[in-house]
């Protein structure tokens, strides 16, 4: 272990050394499939979080009624949990939004478009005054940038800083004033599910619902229990931080690398405009061997390369925040709901591409959908299981993704050529980039479109077919097929996603023809 790394550490407000070797145990343990003993994604504990067996929440059906209810949906999951809690408050129902701490987000900044932040707007949750407020930073444009390849520059993706501690504050405030309850310190114990409610425990208190929402994120422990010990098929591991002292630059990086696969490992690098400095992070896609890196390997290698990608030596930054941590995924996804009157929802779910982080921007996209499919279940009392997992659909354009996941991803059990990886993006990059922004911008924000997807494959075998002959032997014929499945339901969604939508007041149709319209990405917004 690098000195340098601890010196790091020491250096950062509130010295989250302990927070990295507390993530690393729980990522060693996934690695060896061990119980997770705790997750924690960022400094001073905050983020997704999970607890070994010893904690699992039990879930008991039963025949008894529940009674009258306190409510008519709970939240279990508050970080992203009050901003669905203020839309189901905004629509009249009684919320209530519980959280294990204090509900609270950190001052590090999401990244998010325009087109995409504008939902809360044509939603009426926030007001553009309020909305201008949380907003503090501002880029353009994004570049991106393979090892030896040229750059290529797009517009208005992800160039907008959003602050979550000011999100979550002025949202916690409009949801309370208008009579929603934010349950702080009140972790889930138990849930019973009975004819009528659900009982949910949560720390001392007892709340009776209609429906139980989990957003607790890719470790909630209804999540472990739902996937009865499922292995992630894949891992994003990131490590990053946010410092001042880099040169002064005005774009951003959206994806960028600097070398050739290193130890079974393409580093891919994102570097953002920061209100208090720059933000930069290095990722890479694994699978969960034992011989993976460690979350402190990476910052290793990350402290290695960061002065020659930012051309600045590391004594020369000032350190704000450190993140770190891994997030899972799984081709069975998203995960439907597995109970009565319980709805998984964002990360919780799997509803997010295997090659994202989830979280903000993966809810704001289907943030319409599930406002209008959680007020119709409510209305409908349409709260079974199977009724239920209609509102977390099979989409092929998020399993389609899997395959590139797959490319970026080296195995340890064979060794590719030094630059495939990069050899392939820049490829794929140069069809899209010459295709037009229709077609590079929907890529970019995790919204795969049968026309783009299709003249984008179409260029890259006319561009370099011995490169896509690699790819295939890369990735296997069981792959290939799978990946051929998913395509013919992309066209078949793509089909289906013209027709006229049905009546709103039909539950199931309405489902289904959501299922198809953001299957298809036609939900994208440019």
């Amino acid at each position: 272990m690098s000195c340098n790394l601890i010196d790091l550490f020491q250096t950062v407000p509130g010295n989250p050394w302990s927070e990295l070797q507390r993530a690393d145990r729980a990522w060693s343990a996934l690695k060896h499939q061990q119980p997770m003993p705790f997750v924690a994604v960022g400094g001073a504990g905050r983020g997704t979080w999970a607890e070994g067996q010893a904690g699992e929440i039990p879930v008991l059906a039963t025949t008894e009624l529940c009674g009258q209810t306190d409510w008519d949906v709970v939240i279990a999951g508050g970080t992203l949990g009050i901003l669905l809690g203020w839309g189901l408050r905004h629509k009249g129902y009684r919320v209530a939004v519980l959280e294990r701490g204090a509900l609270y987000g950190r001052r590090q900044e999401w990244n998010i478009s325009r087109a995409e932040l504008d939902m809360l707007l044509d939603l009426e949750l926030l007001t553009p005054a309020e909305l201008a407020t949380v907003i503090v930073t501002a880029y353009n444009p994004g570049r991106i940038r393979f090892y030896q390849s040229q750059t290529w520059e797009v517009e208005d993706v992800l160039n907008l800083g959003v602050r979550p501690d000011l999100l979550l504050d002025l949202l916690k405030n409009k949801f309370i004033q208008n009579g929603g309850y934010v349950g702080e310190y009140q972790p889930l114990k138990s849930i019973k599910i009975k004819g009528d409610g659900v009982e949910i425990q949560a720390g001392e208190l007892t709340h009776k619902s209609r429906l139980l929402i989990d957003m607790m994120g890719h470790f909630s422990p209804l999540t472990k229990l739902a996937r009865r010990g499922q292995i992630p098929d894949g891992i994003c591991l990131v490590v990053g931080g946010c410092a001042q002292g880099f040169p002064q630059r005005e774009y951003g990086d959206l994806i960028v690398t600097t070398t050739p696969i290193i130890n079974h490992c393409q580093y891919f690098w994102e570097a953002f405009p920061a209100q208090d400095g720059r933000t930069v992070y290095l990722f890479t896609y694994v699978d969960v061997h034992p011989q993976r890196p460690s979350l402190t390997e990476l910052f290793e290698a990350y402290l290695e390369h960061l002065p020659a990608y930012q051309g600045v030596d590391l004594g020369q930054l000032s350190w704000q925040r450190l993140l770190f941590g891994f997030f899972p995924s799984y081709r069975h996804s998203p995960l439907g709901s597995r109970w009565a009157r319980i709805l998984p929802v964002g990360d919780s779910s799997g509803m997010q591409s295997p090659l994202s982080f989830g979280g903000f921007g993966t809810l704001l996209r289907h943030l319409p959908r599930l406002l209008t499919g959680i007020d119709s279940a409510l209305k409908a009392d349409a709260l079974d299981r199977q009724s239920l997992s209609l509102l977390q659909p099979y989409q092929p354009n998020l399993s389609l993704t899997w395959l590139f996941q797959q490319v970026m991803r080296v195995p340890l059990d064979r060794d590719l050529p030094p630059n495939f990886v990069n050899e392939v993006l820049a490829t794929a990059f140069a069809v899209m980039a010459q295709a037009g922004d229709h077609v590079l911008k929907p890529f970019l924000q995790d919204v795969i479109q049968l026309p783009g997807l299709t003249q984008t494959l179409v260029g890259m075998m006319r561009r370099n077919p011995g490169l896509i002959a690699q790819v295939m032997s890369h990735v296997g014929v069981n792959s290939l097929f799978n990946w051929t499945g998913h395509y013919g339901m992309l066209v078949l969604y793509s089909w289906l996603a013209q027709k006229s939508p049905p009546s709103a007041s039909n539950y199931e149709q309405m489902r289904r023809f959501e299922q198809y319209y953001y299957g298809s990405g036609h939900d994208y917004h440019r």
